[in-house]
């Protein structure tokens, strides 16, 4: 008897220590907590004609994005560089800065979060370099006003072209080069793609629109 006792005890013990016996089984996960809202991007860098969609995220209380909430709604709040729709789409209108505000409630709980698009000028003139031992037109893209003028400088040692994809832009082409800088004046508004010939994926554009 004394030993059927010890082994009912120990028995005990190790169900107990199991969480035999008990309810104390898997604990259902802690409920997120609607807590933040960031919108990006936070800063956009536009220039006059651009257009942006801004994104809203709502996130938990670690951080996390949420799935499953409402859509935000978005709202010029501050300066007239931009007007923008309830659904985030931004148009850059004029040089200046400006402040966009989203909000999202759920819950009963709203939180905002805000993003400054800065717009510049539409500009006359650009540069841009064929990367001398590289492989890239740095910027790849230019924003220009009709009849403005872009300078492509080769500084060598790599041979590079600049040839557009329109065969109505074949005069605007620059042959192959390692040196210097040559200019091109464009009087079409439009997206004016161009590639160098010698390097696969070496590509750029030249938007060009009407103040």
């Amino acid at each position: 008897m004394h030993n059927v006792a010890l082994t009912t005890l120990a028995l005990a013990i190790i169900l107990s220590a199991c969480g035999g016996g008990g309810d104390g089984g898997t604990q259902p996960p802690p409920q997120t907590v609607f807590t933040a809202l960031t919108v990006s991007p936070a800063n956009p860098a536009l220039v006059e004609g651009d257009t942006l969609q801004l994104s809203a995220t709502p996130r938990d209380q670690n951080g996390a994005a949420m799935a499953g909430l409402p859509p935000a709604s978005f709202a010029l709040t501050t300066g007239t560089s931009v007007s923008v729709s309830a659904t985030g789409r931004v148009v850059a209108l004029d040089p200046g800065g400006s402040t966009v505000t989203a909000s999202l409630t759920s819950g009963g709980t709203t939180r905002t979060a805000t993003s400054t698009p800065n717009v510049s000028a539409l500009g006359n003139t650009a540069e841009v370099t064929a990367s001398g031992a590289g492989q890239t037109f740095s910027p790849d893209t230019v924003k220009i006003a009709v009849n403005g003028t872009v300078t492509w400088t080769f500084p060598g040692p790599n041979i590079h072209n600049v040839t557009f994809e329109s065969p109505q832009n074949a005069a605007l082409n620059i042959g192959n080069s390692s040196s210097g800088s040559v200019p091109r004046t464009f009087t079409a508004a439009g997206v004016h793609g161009y590639r160098c010939t010698l390097h696969g994926g070496m590509t750029g554009a030249v938007v060009v629109r009407t103040p």
